[in-house]
């Protein structure tokens, strides 16, 4: 059995959890506020275990790995005793005798213990309302994104992320030296969609809190499953690469990869644990999960673009059959004469326009549907471009 920690209320001993709004340990049955730092007084809660020297860029070859140590844990619940089963990367669970939601400790201790996190500011009713307007703004979304049960799925979480910051000195030859400053680069601590995650960043690290466990409950949090190593040097290779090429550029000439030589190196690694708050919403549509997600501190919110239904399929239908019989009129009243019968003329125009016509027609038709529908047509509007994912947005020239 592994340890769990219950907040309970100090006044009633009902379980108390954290409060966006008032951004406080609440409880739920007294009513009763309290802020982090008397939580973490009262319950002994140690803001880091970690030593003073401790360095990540230093122990990465020392701390838990995932790749060896993931597997299922067994935990009892501090207030019905009942076992709480769930993976050991999780570390916050809801327990399924009493509902009380636990924080798992143990994933806590030590080298284990992020450095910082940032507190939910935002509410599931904000994203809530977020997501509706979204959907108003798409009438051909299917109905699956529109049934009010979907809000049942919206989830708030806590995202393991990396916080890397580095120098990265690259030597051109004989044309000279550029060093380079990648600045707070977030790499994700967990397997999520990465486009998604990134396309609610950046998130605002110097708003955070020194870790604290209370503030999880009663939301979805886990460590690391990624770990720090791994995350470095996939950072640092894609950092030599792109610190190559405006190296290359700055001094003077194209780099061409195997042809200029060039040496780059990476220095000066900081590296801080944090767990930031995203809210996420699953659609399952046909099999495909489409995911919604909100910064939890900063509000930006992103969608997929979902796909259509058939109401959407039937509106560019009928626009292209009104267009192809407007033509076909117009054609008619062209090429009908005197000296012509009405069948010759009939047949006449329909070769003309289905042979001549329907391709001109259908394009027109596209752009007619388009603007006619422009807010209905193709479901919701993709999120801004996640460029944040790139490490080339996060590079300084230094000298």
């Amino acid at each position: 059995m592994e340890q769990v920690r219950e907040y309970k209320c100090p006044s009633c001993g009902a379980p108390m959890q954290f409060d966006i709004d008032a951004q406080c340990m609440v409880c739920s049955f007294c009513a009763g506020r309290y802020d982090l730092d008397y939580i973490r007084s009262h319950f002994n809660e140690v803001t880091d275990e970690k030593l003073s020297d401790f360095d990540w860029v230093e122990r990465t070859k020392y701390v838990w790995e995932p790749d060896v140590l993931e597997h299922l844990a067994e935990y009892t619940c501090s207030s019905c005793g009942g076992n709480i089963i769930t993976k050991n990367i999780i570390s916050s669970a809801r327990c399924p005798f009493c509902g009380h939601d636990v924080v798992i400790s143990s994933n806590f201790d030590g080298d284990l213990r992020p450095d910082k996190v940032i507190p939910f500011r935002r509410s599931r009713e904000e994203f809530a309302e977020k997501y509706r307007e979204k959907i108003a703004s798409a009438e051909y979304a299917p109905k699956e994104f529109s049934d009010p049960a979907v809000m049942d799925n919206i989830i708030g979480c806590y995202v393991p992320i990396w916080l890397y910051s580095f120098d990265c000195g690259t030597d051109v030859g004989t044309r000279g030296k550029v060093d380079f400053r990648i600045k707070d680069y977030p790499i994700l601590g967990t397997d999520i969609k990465r486009d998604t995650f990134y396309s609610v960043a950046p998130f605002m690290y110097e708003d955070s809190e020194p870790f604290t466990e209370s503030c999880l409950t009663g939301y979805f949090a886990s460590r690391y499953s990624i770990g720090a190593e791994h995350a470095m040097e996939k950072a640092d290779e894609e950092a030599r690469a792109v610190c190559s090429a405006r190296a290359a550029s700055i001094v003077g000439g194209d780099y061409i990869p195997d042809q200029m030589k060039t040496k780059t190196s990476v220095s000066h690694k900081e590296l801080t644990y944090f767990l930031v708050p995203v809210w996420f919403l699953n659609v399952a549509y046909k099999g495909v999960d489409y995911t919604f997600a909100m910064n939890g501190q900063t509000g930006e919110f992103a969608s997929p673009k979902v796909p259509l239904n058939y109401k959407a399929k039937l509106h560019h239908f009928l626009t292209f059959l009104v267009l192809e019989v407007i033509a076909f009129i117009l054609s008619f009243l062209w090429i009908k004469e005197d000296n012509i019968s009405v069948f010759e003329a009939v047949c006449i125009n329909l070769f003309h326009v289905l042979f001549f016509a329907t391709v001109p027609v259908y394009i027109l038709s596209v752009i007619v549907h388009n603007l006619m529908s422009k807010k209905r047509v193709g479901g919701l509007k993709q999120g801004s471009a996640p460029n944040v994912a790139s490490i080339a947005g996060f590079i300084t020239q230094v000298r």
